[in-house]
């Protein structure tokens, strides 16, 4: 599985490079903050919206710590899906000046 820690993707994110970042947990999470322009899909939902993740695309996986977004990774992989799994998640995130929480 391929993963990056969560200070690559925030310097990703603040050069300005095309990032798709799907942000797996749930509602009552996410409503909490959550990285700015991320697709928010929660993990259970994740079949449902197969059709809508482009194989010509990387996806960057986020989650609370890391362990969901791992098992969407795989799940996504085994649908020769592009994904990377973002290591230690929104706990990780931290302020790194962009936005979280307070959204």
């Amino acid at each position: 599985m391929k993963e990056i820690p969560m200070e690559q993707l925030k310097e990703m994110l603040l050069s300005n490079e095309p990032v798709h970042v799907v942000d797996v947990r749930e509602d009552e999470e996410v409503a909490l903050g959550m990285i700015p322009n991320a697709k928010h899909i929660p993990m259970q939902e994740v079949p449902n919206h197969l059709d809508e993740f482009d194989t010509n695309k990387t996806y960057y996986i986020v989650c609370a710590a890391g362990a969901r977004s791992a098992r969407v990774v795989d799940y996504l992989t085994d649908h020769n899906i592009d994904a990377v799994n973002v290591e230690g998640g929104m706990k990780a995130w931290g302020d790194g000046g962009l936005t979280y929480g307070g959204i």
